[in-house]
C-alpha cells in the first residue's frame, strides 16, 4: 500500500473517531461550531504530528497531499458517524 493510501485511511478512520468523540462527549450541545471547531483542530493537530514524525525526504515526496489528502473524507465521515451516534445514542 503507497503511502498516500495509508494517509487517506487513516484520515478515513479519525473522521469515524471523531464523529464518535464529538457525540459521546456532546460538544455539539452549546452549538455545532464547537463540535466542528474540534473536529478541524483534531485535523490539523494530526497534520502537525504527521508532519513532525516523518522524514525530510517523505515530506518532501507528499507535499501538499500530506495537508489535504482525505481531508473531504474526514469531514464527511465525521458528519456521518456524528449523525448516526446521534440517532443511535439518543433512541435508547
Amino acid at each position: 500500500m503507497r503511502l498516500e493510501d495509508k494517509l487517506y485511511w487513516s484520515r478515513f478512520l479519525g473522521g469515524i473517531i471523531m464523529g464518535f468523540l464529538t457525540e459521546f462527549f456532546k460538544l455539539y450541545k452549546p452549538t455545532i461550531l464547537l463540535g466542528i471547531l474540534v473536529a478541524a483542530l483534531a485535523y490539523i493537530i494530526s497534520a502537525i504530528i504527521l508532519r513532525a514524525i516523518m522524514p525530510l525526504n517523505v515530506r518532501e515526496k507528499l507535499g501538499r497531499k500530506l495537508y489535504i489528502s482525505g481531508a473531504g473524507t474526514y469531514a464527511v465521515m465525521w458528519l456521518i458517524t456524528l449523525i448516526l451516534c446521534f440517532n443511535l445514542f439518543e433512541a435508547t
